[in-house]
């Protein structure tokens, strides 16, 4: 689970680390990663393969942990995350800094806080896998189409390619592979405690609603941080970073991130 550079840049100035978003991949930031202003490079962290159903509540803080193993924490810590990317960037700077380290800036993307009703949700593959296939059509920005009568790999890549998302999984054991992250990042999710994070917190939220994403106040943040600074950004939550959102969203992070 190394980190992957996204775009280069000074190594002398402390690094943007993304971390992945449900999907569990890195590359989701790639078109950010180049129009963010930071003269330092912009790295990106993904999921590791599944090792087996994440159903207990330290999974994403063992992510967590795992993932702050990576950095070189004698150099401050930017750190940014949509998605679920957002609730373990939190955990993250929980942890660096308990670790003696410092964040010098905290940016989620839309991401809602985890609330203990969403551990009564149903996990189950079909109800993920069908979920996994609306997530992959509305990022896209296309139609979702009717889930299919089966969730095998086999009708799981004939509902992707319908959607214009097939090339981005080729066979279907890719497509099973990326299912197993996803079902596994969920389950975490939804059983995930959110403990109080003890730095500034930059929300980013979606200017519009989306009828399957529901919007709290601060998205569930208010009594997780000190301070909380919240900017709009167009989209809904699945479509933020959508190519045309980019340059716009890119002002608005550069514009929070210290100089």
């Amino acid at each position: 689970m190394p980190l992957a550079t996204l775009r280069a840049g000074d190594d002398r100035v402390a690094p943007i680390v993304c971390v992945h978003p449900i999907s569990g991949r890195a590359d989701a930031y790639h078109l950010l990663a180049g129009a963010l202003d930071w003269r330092g490079p912009v790295l990106g962290i993904s999921a590791p393969e599944p090792a087996g159903d994440a159903a207990s509540g330290d999974r994403l803080a063992e992510l967590a942990n795992r993932y702050a193993d990576e950095l070189d924490l004698r150099m401050p810590q930017l750190l940014l995350g949509w998605s679920i990317g957002g609730v373990i960037a939190a955990d993250l700077s929980r942890i660096i800094v308990a670790r003696g380290g410092v964040v010098s800036f905290l940016g989620i993307l839309d991401s809602r806080a985890p609330q203990p009703e969403m551990r009564a949700r149903p996990t189950d593959r079909d109800t993920l896998a069908r979920s996994f296939l609306h997530q992959q059509a509305l990022t896209r920005e296309a139609v979702p189409v009717p889930p299919p009568a089966s969730t095998t790999p086999g009708e799981l890549l004939a509902a992707l390619r319908s959607v214009g998302a097939a090339d981005d999984f080729g066979d279907e054991a890719e497509v099973e592979r990326r299912l197993q992250i996803y079902m596994g990042l969920v389950r975490a999710l939804f059983h995930h405690v959110q403990r109080p994070v003890p730095v500034k917190l930059h929300l980013f939220e979606s200017a519009d609603a989306h009828p399957t994403h529901p919007k709290p106040a601060t998205l569930g943040w208010d009594d997780l941080a000190p301070s909380i600074e919240r900017h709009e950004v167009a989209g809904t939550h699945f479509t933020l970073l959508a190519p045309r959102r980019i340059e716009a969203l890119a002002r608005t992070i550069s514009g929070c991130l210290p100089r």
